[in-house]
């Protein structure tokens, strides 16, 4: 387990606190997932594994774009031996060394949401794509003296169960298979429509006018996850499956807000209710059930891990 960041502040300290809305694409656009098809629990957070104690061998810290916006692409953000990143702030920083996916998941002082950093790290030796968050961490600390807590939270959200007409799953028969490596490859867009290899990985992605989850091994605690993300809200598994699934649910993506984080400028603004009525993504609702015999059911406590920034330094220490 990674040792935490700094000294815990005392909750009167966490004032004025935003929290950072995680915004993702729609439409033609590809992006990886994390996380074991091993991992375990019901919550939206798993446990983190155990880490291995890295520190970057040097990084470099200089301010970033004051709007966060750049004049051209952006280096990736891993290549073996670097991590860099053009465009960061302290909370999109703590989002990788906590392992958060959603921004009901942290929160941090409205002036960390708006302040930019590039970071420009060479990874020691050894060192893999898996060590990042731990080195962050020690950046964090290092770097600008980060100090936090963590509360558990019973947040409005959804369970996912398994529908009366039973589920329409099938059990993975790779089972040595790691489903959260991406797809990358075998899958083709025919028509308008995906449609995935055999071999086909695991992979969360959006083209044209529609959206595809498409699971290789993979636990429902971690459907539960990505579902979350989809949707905004907080999603824990209550299925009773075990073990590994192969899976492919295709459908209309939801908006870019959901009842549990509305996006704005300054970051997204926390509701503690669902709205009354059916689910505010019907048609995502109908695909989980028509094509996997799964179901979203509204609940109003879901436990969520919620990481609090209580202060940092503004200028980081010099490079």
């Amino acid at each position: 387990m990674g040792r935490q960041i700094g000294k815990r502040a005392s909750r009167g300290a966490s004032v004025g606190f935003a929290f950072v809305a995680l915004l993702m694409a729609t439409a033609g656009y590809l992006y990886g997932q994390e996380g074991s098809a091993t991992e375990a629990g019901k919550a939206t957070v798993s446990t983190q594994p155990a880490q291995r104690d890295y520190r970057f061998e040097v990084a470099s810290i200089r301010p970033g774009p004051p709007d966060g916006r750049l004049s051209g692409p952006p280096g990736p953000s891993y290549t073996p031996g670097h991590f860099r990143t053009e465009a960061t702030t302290i909370p999109g920083l703590a989002f990788q060394a906590f392992r958060k996916k959603q921004g009901f998941e942290l929160e941090s002082p409205q002036w960390m949401v708006t302040t930019h950093f590039a970071v420009n790290a060479t990874i020691p030796e050894g060192a893999t794509k898996a060590d990042l968050p731990i080195m962050i961490q020690h950046l964090l600390e290092d770097r600008f003296v980060l100090k936090y807590h963590h509360v558990t939270r019973q947040m409005a959200g959804y369970e996912l169960v398994v529908a009366k007409s039973d589920p329409r799953l099938a059990k993975s028969a790779t089972p040595d298979f790691d489903g959260a490596k991406l797809g990358g490859s075998g899958f083709e867009i025919r028509d308008g429509t995906v449609q995935f290899a055999k071999d086909a990985g695991s992979v969360d992605m959006c083209f044209g006018g529609g959206c595809a989850l498409h699971g290789r091994n993979r636990t429902m605690p971690t459907l539960a996850s990505d579902l979350a993300r989809r949707l905004a809200v907080p999603v824990m598994d209550a299925t009773g499956l075990e073990g590994g699934y192969d899976y492919t649910v295709i459908f209309i993506p939801p908006p870019m807000s959901g009842p549990g984080i509305v996006v704005s400028p300054g970051g997204g603004v926390p509701i503690t209710e669902l709205p009354d009525g059916p689910l505010e993504h019907p048609i995502l609702r109908d695909a989980l059930r028509e094509q996997l015999g799964l179901e979203l059911r509204p609940v109003k406590n879901v436990p969520v891990d919620v990481v609090i920034i209580d202060s940092a330094n503004k200028v980081p220490t010099e490079n």
